[in-house]
C-alpha cells in the first residue's frame, strides 16, 4: 500500500498540469486527504498560465488554491523579487511577501522593503516598511509602482535624490505622496508633488487593497 501511495504521489508531482508544473529538489509529501503537496527541500513551481516561476527552499502547495514558500524567488517577464516568505494565490493572481523583500523592475533596481503585495494581473506592486532603492536613490514608508507603465508613488515620510537636478526631495505628510514618472524610452525620471487625480485614485486604491489583505 505504501508503495502504491508513493508511486501515486510521484506521478502527481511529475505531471505537468495545464496551469502548474513542479520540479522538486528532493523529497516530497502528498497528503491524499487534504490534497496538499509539501516539498521539504524546496523546488521550482512554474505557473504556466500566469507565466511565472517560484524557486524556494521550502514549498507547500495546493493546486488551484495557494502556494506557500520560504526563502523564495519569484520571476515574471517584467519583475523579479525574493522574500523570506511568500503566499501566492494563482486564481486571484496576487502574491503576499513578508519577512524582508527585494525586488527589481525595469525602472527600479535593488528595491527593498519589509513586506510587499504584488497584483500580477494589474502589474502593480505595493511595498511597505523601510522601503529603499539604490537606483534611483529613494526611501519611503510605502511605495506603489505600476511597473509596466513607469509610474510610482512614494508615501511619506520619503526622500528622493533627483539625479538630474542634483537635489534631494523629501516629504513628511502621508497625504501628499511624491509622483515619479519614468520615461519608457530614455529611463529618465520626472518627480512631482502634484499627482494627477486619476493616477492618485488608481494607485492609492492598491494601498487599501494591500491593507485589507493583511
Amino acid at each position: 500500500m505504501k508503495r502504491i501511495l508513493l508511486l501515486f504521489a510521484t506521478l502527481l508531482l511529475a505531471a505537468e498540469f495545464a496551469a502548474i508544473s513542479i520540479e522538486p529538489y528532493g523529497d516530497s509529501v502528498y497528503d491524499l486527504a487534504s490534497g496538499v503537496t509539501t516539498l521539504p527541500q524546496g523546488g521550482v513551481i512554474h505557473d504556466n498560465e500566469n507565466d511565472l516561476s517560484i524557486d524556494a527552499a521550502f514549498i507547500e502547495y495546493k493546486e488551484g488554491e495557494y502556494i506557500k514558500a520560504k526563502e523564495a524567488k519569484m520571476d515574471t517577464e517584467t519583475v523579479h523579487f525574493a522574500a523570506a516568505q511568500l503566499h501566492y494565490q494563482p486564481n486571484a493572481k496576487e502574491a503576499q511577501l513578508t519577512g524582508g523583500v527585494s525586488l527589481d523592475t525595469e525602472d527600479i533596481k535593488e528595491l527593498k522593503a519589509q513586506n510587499a503585495w504584488i497584483f500580477l494581473e494589474d502589474e502593480i506592486v505595493v511595498l511597505s516598511g523601510k522601503v529603499s532603492a539604490a537606483k534611483p536613490n529613494l526611501s519611503a514608508a510605502r511605495l506603489v509602482s505600476a511597473y509596466q507603465q513607469g509610474e510610482v508613488l512614494l508615501i511619506a515620510p520619503y526622500k528622493y535624490k533627483d539625479a538630474k537636478l542634483g537635489i534631494t526631495l523629501s516629504g513628511k505628510n502621508p497625504q501628499k505622496p511624491l509622483y515619479l514618472q519614468f520615461d519608457q524610452e530614455t529611463g529618465e525620471v520626472t518627480a512631482s508633488s502634484k499627482v494627477p487625480p486619476q493616477v492618485a485614485k488608481r494607485l492609492l486604491s492598491y494601498l487599501e487593497r494591500a491593507k485589507e489583505g493583511q
